[in-house]
């Protein structure tokens, strides 16, 4: 076999391989391999060689699909003169001399196609030639490449070694750098609080008691505004109230404790720095315990909501339904009425006429 019919049946296998996903029926499968193999190849399709390139279903199945294709080919190649003043034989001949004139060009393109095709293997030893030669060429210079890539890779090996190691120095240096900055940034804030806080240590005593009473003052405000919270709270679930008492407690505890610290820092001005501390903790507490109530109660409505469009819409649903109610109701009785009527038409019409009858 040489090269050329290799390529062929690279390409027939090739356009068979598609034909298989477009038809998945046998018969049309069949069919189409004839067509691809007698008209796009040059090749006259046979039962077995149609077996050999599909392989599905019998061999009685390649068989009925070759003589179909025959039969329709024959059939389309066949030419019907149509003329009502021409006899029948006349125009049977017509046709078979047209036919034989389509099968005869057939024949000289196919012949053609057959040159061409010698003509283009011819081309194509001579590239393959012209192909190897070069392959050699360039197979002495993929060998000079791989000895300079050989070269290079212990280079970039080296050179990779260095620049992992720079990386690590690098990385290990900002890490410092970033550490660094952060303490200095620390330090500069702790000192900033110790400046303010020196600064407030010197007329603590007078301003203390004002200080205490200050902020009795905003934990009693921040007390009403959470019972207020809870107040407004009460129409939700049990669960709801549960974790705000439990919240209220804790509030109350924060308080007590932040009291505590108070009071203890009247006794050692050097504790004031740990009590403000404490003071400041107690308030983002009840801050975040604030903004996670009214989290909940936004979440509690939104469910309130949703219940009460669904009460509007089974509300809308009984009227729909009571409403239908009253309409049936409406025309039972009318039909009620109705053959009540028709049954006093009927008594009167009985009477009338055996009074008439009499």
């Amino acid at each position: 076999m040489n090269t050329e019919d290799v390529a062929d049946e690279s390409a027939i296998a090739i356009s068979i391989a598609e034909l298989r996903e477009r038809f998945p029926r046998t018969q049309d499968l069949y069919r189409e391999v004839c067509v691809l193999l007698f008209f796009r190849h040059g090749v006259t399709p046979t039962a077995n060689k149609l077996y050999q390139l599909v392989r599905k279903g019998s061999m009685s199945a390649p068989t009925e699909a070759l003589n179909q294709f025959w039969k329709t080919l024959r059939e389309r190649s066949r030419v019907t003169v149509e003329h009502p003043d021409i006899p029948d034989e006349l125009r049977t001949a017509a046709g078979d001399m047209v036919a034989a004139l389509w099968q005869a060009a057939q024949s000289k393109s196919l012949e053609s196609v057959t040159a061409l095709r010698a003509d283009a293997a011819i081309a194509v030893d001579n590239a393959r030639a012209d192909l190897a030669s070069e392959q050699l060429a360039h197979a002495e210079a993929l060998q000079l490449v791989e000895n300079l890539r050989s070269q290079l890779r212990i280079s970039e090996n080296d050179a990779l070694q260095l620049r992992e190691a720079q990386a690590a120095a690098a990385a290990t240096k900002q890490g410092l750098e970033d550490r660094l900055k952060e303490a200095r940034s620390d330090l500069g804030a702790m000192q900033t609080r110790l400046s303010e806080l020196s600064a407030q240590h010197v007329d603590e005593r007078e301003r203390l008691a004002d200080r205490t009473r200050l902020a009795e003052e905003r934990f009693a405000d921040m007390e009403k505004r959470a019972l207020q919270e809870i107040d407004r709270e009460r129409t939700a679930t049990a669960k709801l109230q549960r974790v705000n008492e439990a919240e209220r407690a804790e509030h109350i505890a924060a308080i007590a404790r932040a009291r505590v610290d108070h009071d203890a820092a009247l006794a050692k001005i050097a504790e004031v720095r740990e009590h403000n501390c404490a003071l400041q903790n107690a308030v983002e507490v009840l801050n975040n315990e604030r903004d996670r109530d009214r989290l909940e109660l936004q979440s509690v409505r939104a469910q309130l909501e949703a219940a009460i469009r669904q009460s509007a819409t089974d509300s809308a649903r009984a009227d729909h339904l009571h409403a239908e109610l009253e309409r049936l109701h409406v025309e039972a009785q009318h039909l009620k009425n109705q053959a009540a009527g028709t049954g006093t038409k009927s008594k009167r019409r009985s009477k009338t006429r055996s009074v008439t009858d009499t």
